[in-house]
């Protein structure tokens, strides 16, 4: 490789970073993102860091993508047409769901949004039983009919998902046969092609949404692979997905679901980097930008991975980071509700118009306004703003929307904005440590994002963790992600015994590493390079749910089957506070990962830049009052040096906030490492 791009597009800005492997030197550029045409923002980068490196567009052999089109189609409801063929009986299981609930006790809730409405869903005659066994056969005529009823009605795409096909999926397979054969050219999905887990309704959910982000997901990708070739660019185009790795752009438009968490996934693998370098193995990574804030967690130098998630309230069996994500970014909107109270977000100004100092036309009140009104954010570097006519709205909208209703300053109103957003963001922070058995003292905080590291001293503070990571450029630091994300396949099968059987278990391992070693070389990946690795999901006999545990050993033998189910045990004890290794176990799914490392570099600086001179400005702080502080250009800091609060530190993306008392010292590799 010579030159490496990696792009992460965010709700309100689109991160470049470009790594001249030939130079060693990085260079970076943040551009507004362009919705609903999002490739636009992601090209407007590219040239302008081509142009910031003096890089030729012919040097680039390597593109790294994080993309948020799947995402915001599910989130806006921005879905295809689509159909459902079940077995007969099964076709409300979209609307019945399970027994999980938004709010448990609050009988009004909403339930979550029906993918496809009822008269889009099919049942057909014929039913396997637990085992996968034929115990009535499949209609044919029923599926042909179906098929045809549901061309009439316009669907754009048929998805095919029916009792225990992850063990049998014969019946998914003739019914996709023929619906393709009634109907040619309308596209089928099976879930036993795309999911084959247990549980239909997790199962369904899965397969239907990731039909319905196909579409959008492939366009996207394609007028983003014609704009970058049309510039010049012959590098391949890798996109990031879920779990934490890279692949190719066929494998995304198989797996489109896959790429939901595409972003906060690249910031948590940057997140890992960061720890890591600053001699942290155990860290929260705080994503913190213009829309909503993503915690992820890295635990003995390893990002936490789950197997399930949720978008939309909805379901997702996926291979994933244990990424959370909170409506709380720094155009969250501020407002108060009907009893009076001051509430942040979810509502986000976005990109578009953005925050009022943005100065395009945005009318209220951000988390990022509430930082310019009390001089902790400089409204100069809002490129193209007019300053004192922003600030100036800003201070009337906060005012009036605020301000008055609750009888308060225009600084106090813009403080207790901020209060409430880090409320939220501690929160989420326990949600992720606290309410699963974790001590949030023993990890440091890696703050980042364009607003991160302006809330993260006094987050930390509330949630009692010791130390705040505060990277180089850590607004860019998802995009840095991009470039350190390994290329990472996964398949997953469920088990055909429930009993642990090696044997049995071998033979299935290496079906699932043999098509994880054909998506590889389908991709160009040097499979020499790869590393294989085994997890079984395992659960007591009686257990409803599962967990993950990475197989012991290379081998699969009796003696590597009970250190993975002594694992299994150990990991239940420490995650629920007991265990049970007198009860019997039972396997529910196998699942192989293929990784093909990706080269690293030195460091994660964007470069030393020009150095200014140290300022000064006025900044409010929690206690009320406002003091002159330092403000520190972030190319100036060097390690060793040491910043005490209060005091600003300002880099091209990102602003820091050290506070009063708390204290930084910076670290090898350019990190400032605050103490609260």
């Amino acid at each position: 490789m010579t030159v490496r791009l990696g792009v992460d597009t965010g709700g309100t800005f689109t991160d470049v970073v470009c790594y001249d492997e030939s130079t060693g030197v990085v260079s970076t550029a943040k551009t507004p993102s362009t919705p609903p045409d999002f490739e636009r923002g992601v090209l407007a980068g590219i040239d302008e860091v081509l142009d910031r490196a003096g890089v030729d567009p012919g040097d680039v052999s390597f593109l790294s993508h994080g993309t948020t089109v799947g995402t915001n189609a599910v989130l806006e409801g921005d879905l295809p047409s689509l159909g459902l063929v079940t077995n007969e009986g099964l076709r409300d299981v979209l609307e019945i769901g399970d027994q999980t609930r938004p709010a448990l006790y609050d009988l009004q809730c909403d339930k979550p949004p029906v993918l496809v409405p009822r008269r889009h869903r099919k049942g057909v005659p014929g039913r396997l039983n637990y085992a996968g066994e034929e115990t009535t056969p499949l209609d044919e005529a029923a599926v042909r009919r179906a098929a045809a009823e549901l061309a009439e009605a316009g669907v754009e795409a048929v998805v095919v998902s029916m009792l225990f096909s992850p063990l049998n999926d014969a019946h998914e397979r003739r019914v996709e046969a023929l619906v393709a054969d009634e109907v040619p050219g309308l596209p089928v999905t099976r879930s036993s092609a795309v999911f084959p887990v247990p549980r239909e309704y997790d199962r369904t959910v899965t397969t239907v949404l990731n039909e319905a982000v196909t579409s959008r997901t492939a366009a996207y990708l394609d007028r983003l692979r014609a704009g970058v070739a049309a510039r010049g660019v012959d590098a391949p185009l890798y996109v990031m997905h879920s779990g934490g790795g890279v692949f190719d752009v066929e494998a995304a438009r198989t797996y489109a679901l896959r790429t939901v968490l595409s972003g906060p996934a690249a910031g948590a693998v940057g997140a890992r980097t960061a720890a890591v370098a600053a001699g942290f193995r155990a860290a929260i990574g705080l994503d913190m930008g213009g829309t909503s804030a993503d915690v992820s967690l890295v635990e003995d130098g390893a990002i936490v991975r789950t197997t399930a998630g949720e978008i939309a309230d909805l379901p997702l069996q996926l291979p994933m980071l244990d990424v959370s994500t909170v409506g709380a970014g720094g155009g969250s909107v501020a407002w108060v509700d009907a009893a009076g109270g001051l509430r942040v977000g979810p509502d986000s100004a976005g990109a578009d118009p953005g925050p009022i100092c943005y100065d395009r036309g945005g009318e209220r009140p951000t988390v990022t306004d509430a930082q310019v009104l009390l001089g902790r954010i400089d409204p100069a570097a809002f490129r193209g703003a007019d300053v004192e006519a922003a600030v100036a709205r800003a201070r009337e909208t906060f005012e009036r929307a605020l301000a008055e209703p609750l009888d308060a300053t225009v600084e106090a109103a813009a403080l207790a904005t901020l209060q409430v957003a880090d409320a939220k963001l501690a929160r989420a922070l326990r949600r992720a440590t606290v309410e699963r058995g974790r001590d949030p003292a023993e990890f440091a905080l890696v703050a980042f994002g364009g607003a991160g590291p302006l809330h993260a001293v006094a987050v930390a503070d509330h949630v009692g963790v010791g130390a705040v990571v505060v990277p180089r450029s850590a607004g860019l630091l998802s995009a840095r992600g991009l470039l350190l994300a390994d290329v990472r396949m996964d398949e997953s099968a469920a088990a055909r015994v429930t009993e642990p059987e090696p044997a049995a278990l071998a033979a299935q391992f290496e079906e699932l590493e043999a098509a994880v070693a054909g998506r590889l070389s389908a991709g160009g990946f040097d499979l020499g390079a790869a590393r294989l690795e085994r997890t079984l999901d395992v659960r007591s006999r009686g257990q409803a749910y599962e967990l993950s545990v990475p197989v012991a050993g290379d081998g699969l033998d009796w003696s590597a089957l009970e250190a993975t189910i002594a694992r299994f045990h150990d990991e239940h004890a420490r995650r629920y506070g007991f265990s049970t290794p007198e009860t019997p176990v039972e396997v529910v799914t196998l699942r192989v990962s293929g990784t093909v490392p990706t080269p690293g570099f030195d460091g994660l600086a964007a470069g030393a830049g020009s150095p200014s001179p140290p300022g000064e400005r006025r900044v409010s702080f929690d206690d009320g009052g406002s003091r002159p502080t330092a403000v520190i250009d972030r190319a100036s800091l060097a390690p060793g040096d040491h910043v005490d609060g209060p005091a600003i530190v300002e880099e091209r993306g990102s602003t820091a906030l050290v506070p009063p008392g708390a204290r930084g010292r910076v670290a090898e590799d350019g990190a400032i490492v605050v103490r609260p």
